[in-house]
C-alpha cells in the first residue's frame, strides 16, 4: 500500500529492439513514493542514453526524499533543472551535439493522478473497458491536427510523424504540461515510449486490455512488437489500481 492508501501493482519492462544496438529508453518504478516515469533518449542524437538516464536518476533522487503533494511540486523543477543540464552537456561536447530525452511522469497523490510530460512518450488511463489518452504528444504533426491544418488520417501518414517540438535537454527553454485527475478502484495506467505506440495505436492496445490482465497485456505487447520486428527501443509500464 503506498501514500494513496491503495494497492498499487506495477510492471516495467524495456528492451533494444531488433535494430539499435543501444537501448536509449529508460524508466523508474518507485510505487511506495507513488512515482512511475518513461524516458526516451533521442535517436540519432549524441548521448540519448545520459539524457534519459540524467531524467530517471534526478526523479529517483526526488522520490527518495518526497512523496504525496510535496513530491507534486517539484517534479516540473526537477525536470527543468535536468534541461539545464544536459544543455550544458551538450555545449561541453560542442558544435552541434544535442543530448535530449522525451519524458511522461506519473505522481499518485491521495485520490489523484498527476501525469507531467514532454515529448511524445505517452501515458494512457484504462477505465471500464475504456482507454484514454491522458497525454498529447508533442510533435509538429500533432500540433497541425490540434490546429486544423491536418486530419488524424493524414497525419498517420506523414513523413514527419515524430518530430518533436519539446524534449528536455533539447531546448533552452522547455513546458512541461501536466494533467490531473481522480483515480479510481480498477484503474490501469499504461506509461509507454514511442517505440511501442509506433506499432501499436490506441484500438490495438485497448483489444489486448479487454481480453486479458494488464501484467499480461505489458509482456505481450513487447513480445508482439519485436515479433514483428521492433525498429525503436521499446520500453513500458502498466501499473493497476487495486
Amino acid at each position: 500500500m503506498n501514500n494513496t492508501g491503495c494497492y498499487v501493482t506495477s510492471s516495467g519492462l524495456t528492451h533494444v529492439g531488433c535494430v539499435r544496438a543501444c537501448n536509449e529508453d529508460a524508466y523508474l518504478e518507485m510505487p511506495d513514493s507513488g512515482l512511475w516515469c518513461v524516458a526516451d533518449g533521442m535517436g540519432g542524437h549524441d548521448s540519448g542514453d545520459v539524457a534519459s538516464q540524467s531524467i530517471i536518476q534526478a526523479l529517483a533522487q526526488l522520490g527518495a526524499e518526497y512523496q504525496g503533494y510535496e513530491l507534486t511540486e517539484q517534479v516540473t523543477d526537477v525536470l527543468q533543472t535536468v534541461n539545464t543540464y544536459l544543455l550544458n552537456h551538450a555545449r561541453s561536447i560542442g558544435g552541434d551535439a544535442v543530448v535530449g530525452s522525451t519524458v511522461v511522469v506519473l505522481v499518485l497523490e491521495g485520490e489523484n493522478y498527476h501525469c507531467y510530460w514532454t515529448g511524445d512518450s505517452r501515458c494512457y488511463l484504462w477505465r471500464d473497458n475504456f482507454l484514454k489518452c491522458i497525454t498529447r504528444d508533442h510533435t509538429l504533426v500533432s500540433e497541425a491536427v490540434a490546429e486544423g491544418r491536418l486530419t488524424q488520417v493524414q497525419a498517420d501518414k506523414h513523413p514527419k510523424g515524430h518530430v518533436l517540438t519539446r524534449a528536455i535537454g533539447a531546448y533552452e527553454d522547455v513546458t512541461v504540461e501536466v494533467e490531473t485527475g481522480i483515480i479510481f478502484e480498477g484503474d490501469t495506467f499504461l506509461l509507454c515510449t514511442d517505440g511501442l505506440t509506433r506499432i501499436f495505436n490506441d484500438q490495438m492496445i485497448a483489444e489486448r486490455l479487454l481480453y486479458s490482465p494488464p501484467d499480461q497485456v505489458n509482456a505481450s505487447l513487447i513480445d508482439e512488437a519485436l515479433s514483428l520486428g521492433a525498429s525503436d527501443n521499446i520500453t513500458s509500464i502498466m501499473l493497476t489500481i487495486e
